[in-house]
């Protein structure tokens, strides 16, 4: 066996990385305190909706009828629900047997595969270690339930992989994952226009064409049964999840109304304060008070609404983006307000995020000097834009941390992969100058825990979370 030190230094194989999350995880979920009684809200949603596919006495796609949901998440807890069925496992377990999976994919393949392809370098043993920690630390709880956030990120981050390699088969098989991401989380609709910058990186023509074609294969394949369901049951001719009921408005619609009168949201599992954590926003409140029917009945509307008042839906976008930034809790459904470690947890990630967001503009500078331009390649440009697209276009929904977790996790990946911290220390140089720095750190902790708590004065009644 090879010394500690040379396998915190080297690239471990794909497979050795997805075996020890599959073990960490299959190790942590079952003493993670959640019980099957507290499977609920969406998870259950999802896990019941991976009925339909049955309810006419056989398997078919088309069977699927719900407006806003894909079909496609459902059906990857279909295999699960079977487990637990044959198995007589509480949807929990089965639950638990799909989250860990999902991890393994997602910080055993997915996000060091996408690293290395684009930087160009392999994560080494140790520094996936720190990547693999900080994951655990600020979402562990997530792979407990079935929701859509870690599948369809996953699924996306492993299509701009495939994407990234030569051959239309590649391309192919990207364009299934990028389907079944977006039919599975439709906001990921709005990372096409980085994956189709992605794909035309310079190829000759005929080689272009090819891959064009063998991506819209993919795409066609994964969102074909989605435009038969909306067609058969809601005579809609759209490939793309309808994220609205017949008749009203559109969810994103709606979304932007909560988002201006409300600044943060959770489900919550606390005896004291069921069901909802939800954050007013009484400035926006006040703006929307003056709007017809205090709702916004179409995009122009809200549009008008933003135009006239650009400073105030400015520093609400800005309070949204710290707010989804802000993890609370390493889990979707809180069961205390205040669990053991959060002042830890946040001190944690308010550190981090300044970190990160300080080692990513110094990286683009040093680009910027480098080469002339803010990125290292087209590559790297491609696939952030298609990863921090969909986190722009929640800015001004009502927003929850999980809809951040693209920022989130490429902020944590960066620190992991690039950080050195001895060799940060001594570039600072003089005494005077590091002390300036830790002066400046602790200023953007405690200006981050400030507007946490800011956040937090505004907590209102469950009665009050957004309806309809």
């Amino acid at each position: 066996m090879p010394p500690v030190s040379t396998m915190l230094c080297a690239s471990w194989p794909a497979r050795w990385r997805v075996l020890v999350l599959l073990a960490l995880y299959a190790a942590y979920l079952p003493l993670s305190g959640y019980t099957p009684g507290q499977f609920r809200f969406d998870a259950a949603e999802y896990w019941e909706l991976s009925l339909k596919f049955t309810r006419y006495g056989h398997f078919s796609l088309i069977a699927f009828d719900v407006p806003l949901r894909g079909y496609l998440g459902p059906l990857l807890v279909l295999p699960a629900r079977l487990l637990c069925h044959f198995t007589g496992w509480p949807m929990l377990t089965g639950a638990r047997v799909l989250g860990a999976g999902w991890a393994a994919l997602l910080f055993g393949l997915a996000i060091p595969q996408l690293w290395a392809q684009v930087v160009g370098r392999a994560l080494s043993g140790g520094r996936w270690l720190v990547l693999v920690a900080l994951g655990f630390i600020f979402w562990r709880d997530y792979f407990n339930f079935t929701l859509s956030d870690m599948p369809a990120l996953t699924l996306l981050v492993l299509g701009l992989v495939a994407l990234g390699r030569p051959g239309w088969a590649w391309a192919g098989a990207a364009g299934l994952l990028l389907a079944a991401a977006i039919n599975i989380r439709p906001i990921y609709v709005a990372s096409a226009p980085g994956w189709l910058w992605l794909l035309g990186a310079p190829l000759p023509a005929g080689h272009l064409l090819r891959r064009s074609g063998s991506l819209a294969v993919g795409v066609a394949l994964v969102l074909l049964p989605q435009w038969l369901i909306n067609e058969q049951h809601f005579q809609r001719n759209t490939p793309l999840v309808l994220a609205s009921l017949p008749g009203a408005r559109p969810l994103y619609l709606k979304q932007l109304t909560w988002g201006t009168a409300f600044q943060r949201y959770e489900t919550s599992l606390i005896p004291e304060i069921p069901r909802s954590l939800v954050y007013a926003d009484p400035a926006g409140q006040r703006a929307l008070a003056d709007e017809p029917g205090q709702h916004f009945a179409s995009y122009g509307q809200y549009l008008r609404f933003g135009l006239r008042q650009p400073l105030a839906t400015s520093g609400r976008y800005l309070r949204h983006l710290f707010n989804g930034l802000d993890v609370l809790f390493p889990t979707p459904y809180p069961t205390q307000l205040h669990p053991q470690g959060q002042v830890v947890l946040r001190l944690l990630n308010y550190s981090l995020l300044g970190l990160g967001t300080w080692l990513m503009l110094a990286a683009l500078v040093s680009v910027r000097r480098e080469t002339g331009h803010f990125f290292q390649s087209r590559q790297a440009a491609a696939v952030l834009l298609a990863l921090l697209l969909p986190c722009l276009l929640v800015l001004p929904t009502l927003v929850e941390c999980r809809f951040l977790l693209p920022l989130h996790l490429l902020l944590l990946t960066g620190i992991a992969a690039s950080w050195q911290p001895v060799a940060w220390w001594q570039q600072l140089g003089r005494p005077a100058r590091r002390l300036a720095v830790l002066g400046l750190a602790l200023g953007w902790v405690w200006g981050c825990w400030q507007l946490s708590e800011a956040t937090a004065s505004q907590r209102r009644p469950p009665n009050e979370a957004p309806q309809g």
